[in-house]
């Protein structure tokens, strides 16, 4: 289905978090975002990262959303009442009623669990359209990433050899999976990650 970018985007909030559209009001953000470390560590934005970047991303997000093709990549700007861009998410159907779920906060904007909140109203959108079943995959160590869909009830797959390719490097990947009608709280204990 297709959108007309940004005024059909659908907005969604639980009361604290919003998604949105991006606009271009969000492009120092996002430089800001993609600059930090932590995704430069465990993300495949580009590095380094500029505004052209920004502003290419937002051309391609303005495309996807206008275009019919069912494997269409969703995405939106994560905001609250205190910060216009906390932050983006998304998910990336395959055809086939499988997708996966991408998304990254700006560092301002870590820690207070935002982000669980904004996955869990993806969550209910793309169940509600036509995903089965939503797939996670982060960089091995990226344990904010993992917990956060740990809280949403993902179930840990493993790890999967040189799955992700970090600017141009195969890294090794973990893999979590969650079916439409699974629970939507842990399913298993939370991992000591010393033995991780």
């Amino acid at each position: 289905m297709a959108f007309h970018f940004p005024n059909d985007v659908p907005v969604r909030t639980d009361g604290v978090v919003t998604l949105r559209a991006h606009r271009p009001a969000d492009l120092d953000a996002m430089v800001e975002q993609c600059r930090d470390p932590e995704m430069l560590r465990y993300t495949t934005v580009p590095s380094p990262y500029g505004r052209a970047d920004a502003e290419e991303f937002l051309t391609r997000v303005a495309r996807a959303w206008e275009s019919d093709d069912p494997t269409a990549i969703r995405t939106w700007a994560i905001s609250t009442e205190h910060r216009d861009l906390c932050g983006t998410i998304d998910y990336r159907p395959d055809g086939s009623g499988s997708a996966s779920l991408g998304f990254g906060l700006h560092p301002a904007a870590r820690g207070a669990g935002l982000m669980s909140r904004a996955v869990a109203l993806v969550l209910d959108y793309a169940f509600a359209e036509d995903v089965e079943t939503m797939y996670w995959r982060a960089v091995v160590g990226n344990w904010a990433s993992r917990k956060t869909v740990w809280h949403q009830g993902f179930r840990f797959d493993g790890i999967i050899p040189d799955i992700i390719v970090q600017r141009g490097e195969p890294t090794d990947g973990w893999t979590a999976s969650l079916r439409r009608d699974d629970p939507r709280w842990p399913c298993e204990p939370w991992p000591d990650t010393a033995d991780c």
